[in-house]
Order: structure tokens, then sequence, then C-alpha cells
């Protein structure tokens, strides 16, 4: 009898990524049956059993898709890897009789807004915040919140539409800005709440993530990352892991999950749960994914850092068993991401070799092909990112000055565009 199989909705982007996530189902003694919009080249046969390429905003489709496997397949589990189909993962689910955060709880994590709400008998654990649809409803906002806040759409991730208001000369061109971006039409991510914004508090302190699983209620912390972000736009440049934050303010972390968790109800899933650490200390929500990190730091830092790789309990989680975490010391991760620094046609990248030949130096990778259109925000989130050096060491300050080292070594050659 061919072994039961877990289905994968969608992939993360870099085969670097998604393999390891196929080969953690593999380890773990399941095939996989993919359901996605576009389907990675050369995947392993013997492991990935069956695809089916649909549109997975297309519930229907979706439906269609998980009825075809589980008719010809024993399914033990479902997950996905990013944030637009979380929803989707608890609905097949909850039809399968599979572990999943409720759909009522998939939706809260997906969106800025209900989060808060679920927390507002916690006010420590969050930012100030409103729901913003209109320009009238933003100039109230940050009266009541004051400056310097920030803007963003209530359902994007990655780091996308990030806006710190500084003052009110701010105002029009970041809303008229997220109102343009926040369209199905420039992204299905918002497919069902287009235009809807959420104005917040600025919080200052250094920012971190929490990785871990929820089981049968029981909440399982793997770790905390650091994390280096860029001006002003906020986008996520760095990470290292295990975080370098001292065991006091740590624990304030850990505190601070175990509240948003149980506010928000998740259970028998994956969970990525973002926060800004103050200079005091305290640690506040900036967001809770029910689902994987992205930025490599699921599918390799924390694996690389503790000789448990993180994927295989993803599986285990998605399949109803419970997660081994790591015992005793290990060692530091991290990852850096290759830039461009204009906007244009990506023409290459030189010092790959050199980069890879930095002592502490894992992989170095590039998303982007030549030819590709390269646009810097708030033009485009995505396209600036060409790629990632990703390190092991025996310290974090090691750890930062191997990745500052690979990435100094490669250049990005960017062209004007043509016309």
């Amino acid at each position: 009898m061919s072994k039961p199989v877990v289905i994968f909705l969608n992939t993360r982007r870099t085969h670097l990524e998604h393999g390891a996530a196929i080969e953690a189902a593999h380890r773990q003694g399941h095939g996989v049956a993919l359901i996605a919009d576009s389907v990675p080249a050369g995947l392993p046969e013997r492991i990935v059993r069956t695809v089916h390429k649909v549109d997975t905003f297309d519930l229907a489709a979706v439906d269609a898709a998980v009825d075809a496997i589980a008719a010809e397949h024993t399914v033990a589990g479902v997950v996905t890897w990013s944030d637009r189909d979380v929803e989707t993962v608890s609905r097949i689910a909850a039809r399968l009789g599979l572990p999943a955060p409720s759909v009522a709880a998939a939706r809260a994590a997906r969106n800025k807004f209900l989060m808060r709400q679920a927390l507002v008998d916690h006010p420590e654990a969050i930012p100030r915040f409103a729901r913003v649809t209109e320009w009238a409803e933003l100039t109230k906002a940050v009266a009541d919140i004051g400056y310097p806040a920030v803007l963003k759409p209530t359902s994007g991730s990655g780091s996308k539409g990030i806006f710190v208001l500084r003052g009110e000369d701010d105002l029009r061109a970041a809303f008229d800005e997220l109102v343009r971006y926040t369209r199905p039409e420039v992204d299905k991510a918002f497919t069902g709440n287009p235009g809807e914004l959420i104005v917040e508090e600025f919080l200052v302190g250094t920012e971190h993530s929490v990785e871990g699983f929820v089981t049968g209620g029981r909440l399982h912390i793997a770790g905390v990352t650091d994390k280096e972000t860029s001006e002003p736009f906020r986008l996520e440049v760095a990470h290292v892991f295990p975080s370098s934050l001292p065991e006091s303010t740590l624990a304030e972390v850990r505190r601070l999950t175990e509240v948003v968790i149980g506010a928000l109800g998740l259970d028998d899933c994956t969970f990525h749960l973002e926060c800004m650490v103050s200079p005091a200390g305290t640690a506040k929500l900036v967001e809770v994914a029910a689902r994987v990190g992205g930025d490599f730091i699921t599918s390799h830092l924390v694996g690389l850092a503790t000789g448990v790789p993180f994927a295989e309990n993803v599986i285990r989680v998605a399949t109803g068993r419970e997660p081994v975490l790591p015992a005793g010391d290990g060692l530091y991760s991290g990852v850096r991401k290759i830039m461009a620094d204009r906007d244009g046609v990506l023409a290459g990248v030189d010092g790959l070799a050199e980069a890879l030949g930095v002592p502490g130096v894992r992989h170095a990778i590039v998303e982007r092909a030549a030819g590709a259109k390269v646009a810097l925000p708030p033009a485009d989130y995505m396209s600036g990112t060409i790629g990632a050096v990703l390190a092991v060491g025996d310290s974090a300050e090691a750890v930062r000055a191997t990745l500052l080292r690979a990435v100094d070594a490669v250049t990005v050659r960017v062209t004007p565009a043509e016309g």
C-alpha cells in the first residue's frame, strides 16, 4: 500500500525552500499531493505523487482537486507555506477531518484588524490601532493615535505596503498608494477586502519573530529570531537565529506569544509571530501567521542552528503528532538578502563564488533571472530582492560578520529599462 500523502497548498518560491519541505514530508513517511497555481520544475516524482494546477483563489477548483486526491490517496494532513492559503487550509481540514486551526481563527490570523480586535482585552499586547477604508477615517484615526504612525494593508504579508507616517505631509501619498496597491487586480491576496487598511501606533525598539507550533492546545516554541529591516518601507533584509535578547526579555516575548495564541484560538498548526521589543524590554505584537516563517527561517535557519529540521515538525503537527524540539546548546545561523539598489532590468549577479568561499557560508541563492524587471518600493515590494546568503557560526556576531562579508562580495548589475 502506498504511503499516505500530505496536501501542499502551493509552495515557497525558491527551490531551496520548497525542496526542504518536500524532503521533510518524505523523511516523515509521507508523499506529497500538490495543489498550486504554478508548478515548480524538477519536482521529485517519487515523493510528489500527484499535482493539480489550479487557481487556488478559486475555492471550487481547490475543492475539486482535494476530492480527486482523496479519492486516490489516504490524506494524512494539509499545509500551506504562505499567508494567502491559511483560510483555505482550514476549510480543507474541516472537510477531511484533519488537524488545522478553525476557519475563524485562521481568518483572524490573516487579517491584522481582526487580529487586534481579538486582543482588545489585552491592550498591553498590541499597539493602538484603527481600521481605515476612507480618507476621513484615516485623518480621524491619526489625530487620535498621533505621529509617528504606521499605515499598512490588513491582509498584506512579506513587508508589503508598510508606510511610516512621520507627519501630516506623509498621509495623502501613503493612502493613495495603498488604495492603488490593495486591489485584487494588482495582488489577489486582497480579494475579499480591497482597500482595507490599518493605521496604528509606531512601535520603537527591535524586531523579532517567534517560530513555533500549537498542538492540542499546547504551545511549543522552537525559538526566537532577531530581525533587521530597512527604512523607510520596513523591508526584512536579514535574520539571525536564535535571538540574542536577554533571558528576561525572552520571557516577555514568550508571555506575549501565549496571550496572542490563546486570544486568537490558534491550534493544531505552525505559527510565525512577529513582535517589537521596546528599549524597556516589553514586547508588543506586530502580527501572527498560522504558517511557517519565510526568508529561509523555518526552511533552513532553525535546522542549521539546532540540528532539528523545522519542516519535519511542520509535517508532524499537520498530521496530528507532537513536534520534536531541540535540547541543549546549538549554533547560530542567519540569512542576509542580496538587494538591488535601483530600478531597471537585472543584467546579472557577480561574485557568488567569492560569497560561497567565505567561511561559514552554507548557501548563496539567486531568486531572479537575468532579464527580469526590477522595481523598488513603493512601486514593487518583491522584485528588488535578488537573492540571499545563508551562514552558520558559533555566535550571533560571527554569523552577522560572515553574512556582511559574503553579501559585500556580490555585485548586482541592473541596467536602465528601455522605453
